[in-house]
């Protein structure tokens, strides 16, 4: 038996952390991310009550991964002998080779995440009121309410209806910080438990009579799509622009919220940059129907909806609705808003919406499109290619030496190396870039090329095939890149899901890296080489400092039409639609050689 394996046994034979601890959604959703190679810290703050406890965090994964393999044991045995894996063939999930590739550890993840969904319909508890608080919480916060007297869900839910927001003050070792994450956990089963009142929650020596009456349930708040409770009012399900009763729509959505989400899952790739984009701004706008407008989506007119495209340009109260970039959508303080949107946001958000109201309108849930009536949006050089947002050959050539000195033996400083290369010969969106991968290349022998020529064939932006051309050079670097990855140098026998552009630790970890990663790659590689050019360079430094992947897309636009590139062969390797869209660049490098002229004293 491999020492793996040995693990895996030990971890099915130990005894659960709690014996009456029980297996929630909230558990399968924690241990997935897990094996998904996200954060640990992250992960815990999200769905466990200890927070950004670490300790605790690792033994729960040990206690989930004892659960499960007794909940495997079990399903074997059952009575209709149909179970849904072995205990033999789980343990071996868990099993590592000593020499395995990582196509067949993310194969061997993926087999794991694929069990892990089957079985959790099996597995997983719903809570109910009667149930024991050393069922669902960490030992020793279970421990610290049992000894309060509040053994049950339901009396826990008693004393803080009747106690109110310091309803932890009678409990030992129990302070704010966890009062309120149990406080948020009993909210989040308020389907199977009942919610607690919300005046509950309320300070009562600083309440008035106002407040409570106006006081929502404590989970209807500004909070993301995935974990918005609507209130019952303001849900849709009578809103007056609902088709009339006899009129059966064309989805089964019953709400507003359900109607949103039908409309996001008919947009694939799921999680995919247009996805995103699509549930930012059709998130935004019911948030602002319910909690700015006082409204359910499906009630507002053409009057409401052309105050909301006022309201973006600067989204106020800010504290409700605006906070820092980058904050995870998990946190409670997480906002919809980074500030105002320029006119070209609010276009764009007016295109988004009065699209998703259309298609509710055709799928027989809306009666009509309230955006139909408002003009569009004016935006002074919406769509032209910011080309001044790209590198002069010197700062491109600086980018190539400043990589070039990178450590060697840092598998960063090789994925670095491909990637200035590969977006710079391809002209990739940073989109594209997390997209690609190893099945997407090909070779084509030309009678006019014998060393054959590679092409990259992918679905790109508005869900338009493209083919791009990549350089000889470029497979090089590539083949440079998956060897510093441990994946060799051979491209035909690597799986064809393998990313071009991916992780490097060699962690189990999956490989593929999110639009959100690369960006921060870029930006960090920018960062650093503006250092390196401030000394000499001040100018050009700043300049850098202010780069993003999109620039090296603009870099290689203008560069090609400056060396002579024909317009049509650059629309191409761009995907650009429209060669007037393209040609932007020939004017681009017009003004330059005007610029260089004068600057030079010709007249």
């Amino acid at each position: 038996m491999s020492d793996p394996e040995r693990t895996a046994v030990r971890r099915r034979q130990r005894p659960p952390v709690a014996p009456e601890r029980l297996l929630g959604p909230h558990h399968f959703a924690f241990y997935r991310g897990y094996l998904e190679g996200i954060d640990l810290a992250r992960l815990a703050d999200r769905y466990l009550e200890t927070g950004l406890d670490l300790r605790v965090a690792r033994t729960t994964i040990g206690w989930i991964e004892s659960e499960l393999a007794r909940g495997v044991k079990r399903l074997e045995t059952r009575a209709d002998g149909q179970p849904t894996i072995s205990e033999r063939a789980w343990l071996g999930l868990f099993r590592t080779p000593a020499e395995e590739s990582a196509t067949a550890r993310q194969n061997r993840r993926r087999k794991l995440l694929r069990v892990l969904d089957a079985l959790k319909p099996q597995l997983v508890s719903r809570p109910t009121p009667n149930d024991a608080v050393t069922g669902w919480f960490a030992p020793a916060i279970a421990q610290r309410l049992v000894e309060a007297g509040w053994a049950t869900l339901g009396a826990l839910q008693a004393v803080i209806a009747h106690e109110g927001p310091r309803w932890h003050r009678h409990a030992r070792r129990i302070g704010d910080h966890t009062a309120r994450r149990i406080e948020a956990w009993l909210a989040d089963q308020a389907d199977d438990i009942g919610a607690i009142p919300a005046a509950a929650l309320v300070p009562r020596r600083t309440a008035t009579a106002a407040e409570l009456a106006s006081l929502r349930a404590p989970a209807a708040a500004v909070a993301p799509l995935e974990s918005l409770l609507l209130p019952p009012a303001l849900d849709g399900r009578q809103g007056h622009n609902r088709t009339p009763p006899g009129v059966d729509s064309r989805i089964s959505a019953q709400n507003d919220l359900m109607a949103i989400h039908a409309w996001l899952g008919v947009h694939p790739p799921v999680g995919g940059h247009t996805w995103r984009a699509y549930r930012t701004q059709a998130e935004r706008f019911l948030l602002w129907a319910v909690f700015a407008r006082g409204k359910a989506l499906s009630d507002l007119t053409v009057e409401d909806c052309s105050a909301y495209l006022t309201f973006l340009a600067d989204p106020q109260p800010a504290a409700q609705w605006v906070g820092p970039r980058g904050t995870p959508r998990y946190r409670h303080d997480w906002r919809p808003f980074e500030g105002p949107l320029s006119a070209g946001s609010v276009r764009q958000a007016f295109t988004i919406v009065k699209s998703l109201c259309a298609w509710l309108v055709n799928a027989q849930y809306l009666r009509y499109n309230p955006f139909e009536l408002l003009p569009k949006p004016k935006a002074a050089g919406q769509g032209r290619i910011k080309v001044a947002r790209s590198f002069t050959d010197a700062q491109w050539q600086f980018l190539r030496k400043f990589t070039a000195g990178l450590p060697a033996d840092d598998p960063r400083t090789a994925r670095l190396q491909f990637m200035l290369r590969f977006v710079y010969a391809t002209g990739l969106r940073i989109s594209e870039q997390a997209q690609v991968t190893v099945g997407d290349l090909a070779q084509q022998d030309l009678a006019a090329d014998q060393r054959g020529v590679w092409t990259l064939s992918f679905v790109g932006k508005g869900t338009r095939a493209r083919e791009v051309h990549v350089p000889g050079p470029v497979i090089e670097a590539l083949r440079d890149y998956l060897e510093a990855r441990g994946l060799g140098r051979e491209l035909e026998r690597l799986h064809p899901s393998t990313p071009l552009i991916g992780r490097v630790k060699d962690d189990g970890a999956v490989g593929r890296l999110s639009v959100a990663q690369l960006d921060a790659i870029w930006k960090g590689f920018f960062a650093q080489a503006a250092q390196a050019m401030a000394a000499e360079d001040p100018a050009g430094a700043a300049r850098l400092g202010q780069a993003s992947a999109h620039w090296l897309r603009h870099t290689f636009g203008s560069h090609a039409i400056a060396r002579g590139v024909a317009l049509d062969v650059v629309q191409h390797q761009l995907g650009h639609a429209s060669l007037a869209t393209t040609s932007i660049y020939v004017h681009a490098e017009d003004a330059r050689r005007a610029r260089e002229l004068d600057q030079a004293g010709m007249y």
